[in-house]
């Protein structure tokens, strides 16, 4: 492989339960109850923070200007999300990641982050996992206003260090974001095993920790 994308949220960190909690207390925020929250959060799990607040907002009638949409969408992260990670201060990385970060580095194997996560929550992941061990932080890939789904920013990435994405391991855990890995042209995925995960060509391995991760993959060349 001449370069591997990572996924940041349930992929590197796992963060399902926090994720969950942070937007159940959004949605609370916004409406004054939970009622609804489980089959909304179901529908809209891995999709951008501001397309998950509009559906909110107008599933339960409130209005949806983009200034609100906005403020809603940061307050869940830096209100709610990193908060929480806070009180998980003994939560590090998913088993095996740093010994797959370190090899990665060792090989001189060209790395970066995707992530659906907006700024201000790239620059916490960075100070609350120490993440400059391993990523550049400018080569991250976020949800910066200009990419509509995941497929653009894997492709980004991919362009960031200077690769094809056919050429790209790409490692990631949601459903929906593997999907666009592949319709993005990526043809080698190794995927976080959940109920949900997908069943295409294009998944050369589904692992619960990277303790289980092929490190045989790295060696080969892209197919």
């Amino acid at each position: 492989m001449k370069a591997v994308l990572f996924d940041y949220n349930g992929t590197l960190f796992e963060d399902d339960d926090i994720n969950e909690e942070a937007w159940r207390r959004t949605y609370k925020e916004i409406t004054g109850t939970e009622d609804g929250f489980q089959s909304l959060y179901q529908k809209y799990i891995g999709i951008r923070n501001d397309v998950f607040v509009e559906s909110i907002l107008r599933e339960n009638g409130l209005p949806t200007d983009k200034e609100k949409i906005a403020w809603w969408s940061k307050r869940k992260e830096t209100e709610n999300y990193q908060k929480i990670c806070l009180e998980h201060k003994d939560r590090g990385m998913r088993e095996g990641a740093e010994k797959l970060l370190d090899r990665l580095k060792e090989e001189g194997i060209p790395i970066t982050m995707c992530t659906a996560s907006i700024r201000e929550n790239r620059d916490f992941y960075f100070s609350f996992l120490q993440l400059d061990r391993w990523f550049d932080i400018d080569k991250v890939v976020y949800d910066n206003g200009d990419y509509s789904d995941k497929a653009k920013m894997y492709l980004e990435g991919a362009r960031r260090l200077g690769v094809d994405i056919a050429d790209c391991l790409v490692i990631d855990d949601s459903a929906k974001s593997i999907q666009k890995a592949a319709e993005a042209g990526c043809r080698n995925i190794v995927v976080i095993r959940k109920e949900n995960n997908p069943d295409l060509p294009q998944i050369r391995q589904r692992i619960n920790s990277f303790e289980e991760f092929d490190y045989e993959l790295l060696k080969e060349r892209t197919r």
